[in-house]
């Protein structure tokens, strides 16, 4: 049984068994979830950082760190559309990994 009107990339009709469904949607969930449990302390960390250590105030370190994550996420956005559009994921992540492994082994 397919989904209706649906077709793989062959022209078959999907399995619904097969492709996406419940466990695939639990999935992308899982991974935004966890996403966000790694991101979002970083972003309190940082303010806590930037009022503490580099002694600013708390407006001028939410501003800044907020616009550290935006320009973190927009770069991802980024790299997803030219992933998408210009080459595939693994010659992407074959390109812009030793970038950033020796970004952080150099900081």
């Amino acid at each position: 049984m397919g989904l209706q009107g649906l077709v793989d990339w062959r022209g078959r009709p999907v399995n619904q068994k097969k492709h996406g469904g419940v466990k695939a949607s639990l999935f992308i969930h899982f991974l935004g979830v966890m996403i966000n449990i790694a991101t979002i302390p970083m972003l309190f960390n940082l303010v806590s950082y930037l009022i503490g250590t580099m002694h600013m105030s708390i407006k001028d370190a939410s501003t800044t760190a907020t616009n550290f994550f935006g320009a973190l996420f927009f770069f991802s956005f980024l790299g997803a559309f030219v992933s998408d559009s210009y080459i595939n994921r693994f010659y992407t992540i074959l390109t812009f990994a030793p970038i950033e492994i020796t970004t952080s082994v150099f900081h």
